[in-house]
């Protein structure tokens, strides 16, 4: 993490590797809006959003975090409309109030519903591997400075490969069922929010977009051609190709999880 601490009159991120969900979603409203910023990446391994530098940046130890001119703007579908409304370059909302609507319909699922279930899968995959070797102790002293507590408990559980599998089951099939609804919805229109780009696709970008690379047997040419097509629009964009070449993925791996030889812990 370089240089945390607030400075005015500037645009910084705070954010995390690799680029994707929220701190993507942030980061890439900030390149397709053009505007100069300081990107400040926060090492999730070493826990650095749970130490006392960054939580004088955002007290909830989340991330990402936009800081402009010393203020901490923090929610990353807040921060985006905040980015298109405060900075000049190309508008980020559709100016037809029902195309905006639809934006936020659309960024609100594909962060808490799609998104949502997706990250609960992709959790489970990788979060024994980013933990790394640390003891039973050293990870349940980590955890005791995270904030929230479902996000603790969810966490611990993923970590311990306890998660109940009827959650993981139900996350699987509400992946099924959001990869047919984006099918569907990108057949009748060019793109998420209607007839314009928007943060809707942005958000759908970064909350789901790595569904045909992750999960081809959902997301693909025969399946979903349209969520393709969409998708290969996205990472034609300038903004896309620059996020990716700054994305770190090694810090991602599908197989985590199944690989881990960590003992079981004891129960609660």
């Amino acid at each position: 993490m370089s240089g945390i601490g607030r400075s005015a009159m500037t645009v910084e991120l705070y954010y995390f590797q690799p680029l994707g969900t929220n701190s993507g979603r942030v980061y890439q409203a900030l390149l397709e809006k053009g505007v100069d910023f300081v990107p400040r990446e926060i090492s999730g391994r070493d826990f650095e959003h749970l130490k006392p530098a960054y939580l004088t940046v955002n007290p909830k130890g989340q991330v990402p975090t936009l800081v402009h001119d010393g203020v901490s703007i923090t929610e990353g579908a807040l921060a985006n409309e905040y980015i298109d409304e405060t900075f000049e370059g190309p508008p980020l909302r559709p100016s037809d109030l029902r195309e905006r609507w639809r934006m936020r319909v659309w960024s609100r699922w594909a962060e808490n519903d799609l998104g949502r279930c997706l990250m609960m899968i992709n959790w489970n995959r990788v979060v024994p591997n980013f933990v790394g070797k640390r003891t039973e102790a050293e990870v349940l002293e980590v955890l005791e400075s995270v904030p929230d507590p479902d996000r603790r408990r969810s966490w611990l559980a993923a970590w311990r490969q306890q998660t109940p599998p009827e959650m993981m089951e139900e996350s699987h099939r509400r992946a099924r069922e959001g990869a047919k609804a984006v099918e569907g919805h990108l057949r009748q229109h060019p793109w998420v929010a209607g007839s314009v780009f928007s943060l809707a696709d942005i958000d759908l970008n970064n909350f789901c977009g790595f569904m045909a690379m992750w999960m081809p047997e959902l997301v693909n040419d025969t399946d979903t051609p349209a969520f393709i097509a969409w998708r290969q629009k996205m990472e034609e964009r300038p903004s896309t190709r620059t996020m990716r070449a700054q994305s770190n993925f090694n810090l991602a791996t599908r197989g985590g999880a199944a690989t881990s030889n960590r003992p079981a812990l004891a129960k609660d």
